[in-house]
């Protein structure tokens, strides 16, 4: 009988005893770590989110006390502090709350966003990263080191040590008992690594706290006049910003008004991916995209410490000659036009 390891994980079909809790925002990791973990991505409960894509609390207490009373248990739940769409932030704090209601582990993925609570204005939720069992970070995002680096914080650590320590009869690395050594293997699943850390602690000595926490504020406030630019632009639509992510799409003038109907708000989408991909050919800038609330939508995501005011100010003007062009050659007849395009320069 064939058995779907990825989808249904050790347990097979008949039942999946754990079960994993993270909202409809979380990254693919967690399908991945699944699959990957023999618990199977048929042990995911996908919470739903708020207007903003914040995991709503009462969802995931619905969630877990429904699974309680069919004999699953509940193994971890994920917050995001910093989606990969728009940087929305779960509320970590009452999620939290829920999680030791039900003993159940709480971890945020922080890879994004968390080097901004460092900030002194940080955002209040972003504190309820104190809240987490465990908590990761990307340093190659935001702490501006080159790829790969990934780091992992355990509010207990004797907990790492629980899950990878091993002494089998040739390990011999206890070293002197008055100074014992810092044996890595005990610390995670690797038994040999390279020393990825070094770079991600030559940058921070080089640019110090103070200069991280700068760097990060800029990055925040260039996606904030982002906004405030696209914003201003008649042919753009501004969506969100949070922290340093702002989303957005290109909108023709003589089609602001009617774009909530069902025929424009498809041809929109179907325009801003095709004006993606084109921006992302070029070289000019380059965005990603995202999903806001079932719009198709452009993204900039800045985390780069070389990013410059004027960078943010030239955006609107590529984005929009570019999606006039490519509206110019598409727009289906059906969707007619109430003003030329030459009226919208």
């Amino acid at each position: 009988m064939p058995w779907d390891l990825s989808q249904h994980g050790l347990n097979g079909e008949a039942s999946n005893p754990l079960a994993l809790y993270g909202s409809s925002e979380t990254h693919t990791w967690l399908d991945k770590f699944a699959a990957l973990s023999g618990l199977g991505i048929g042990s995911i409960r996908r919470i739903s989110t708020d207007g903003k894509g914040r995991m709503q609390p009462s969802a995931l207490r619905a969630a877990i006390e429904s699974d309680l009373q069919a004999g699953v248990r509940p193994c971890m739940v994920v917050g995001t502090a910093g989606t990969v769409s728009t940087g929305a932030i779960d509320p970590l704090r009452d999620i939290q709350t829920v999680c030791r209601a039900f003993n159940v582990w709480f971890h945020v993925d922080g890879a994004y966003g968390a080097p901004a609570a460092a900030l002194p204005d940080a955002p209040d939720e972003l504190r309820g990263l104190a809240e987490a069992d465990s908590l990761a970070v990307d340093p190659h995002k935001w702490l501006y080191a080159p790829i790969e680096a990934g780091c992992v914080l355990v509010r207990n650590p004797a907990n790492l040590q629980a899950a990878f320590s091993h002494h089998p009869p040739y390990y011999r690395f206890d070293g002197d008992a008055k100074d014992p050594p810092l044996n890595y293997y005990e610390w995670g699943p690797q038994n040999s690594r390279g020393f990825r850390a070094l770079k991600v602690w030559v940058g921070i000595r080089y640019a110090g706290r103070a200069g991280i926490q700068q760097m990060i504020a800029d990055d925040i406030a260039l996606a904030r006049s982002l906004y405030s630019h696209v914003e201003a632009h008649p042919e753009l639509e501004a969506l969100t910003a949070s922290p340093s992510i702002t989303t957005f799409r290109y909108v023709p003038s003589d089609l602001n008004v009617e774009r909530r109907s069902p025929e424009v708000g498809e041809y929109l989408d179907v325009l801003n991916e095709k004006l993606l991909a084109q921006l992302q050919s070029g070289v000019d800038l380059y965005l990603s995209n995202a999903i806001v609330e079932g719009r198709f939508a452009l993204r900039a995501c800045i985390v780069n410490f070389r990013t410059t005011e004027r960078d943010v100010q030239a955006v609107p003007g590529v984005v929009v000659r570019a999606g006039r062009a490519i509206d110019e050659q598409i727009r289906p007849p059906a969707i007619a036009s109430s003003s030329s395009t030459s009226a919208r320069a």
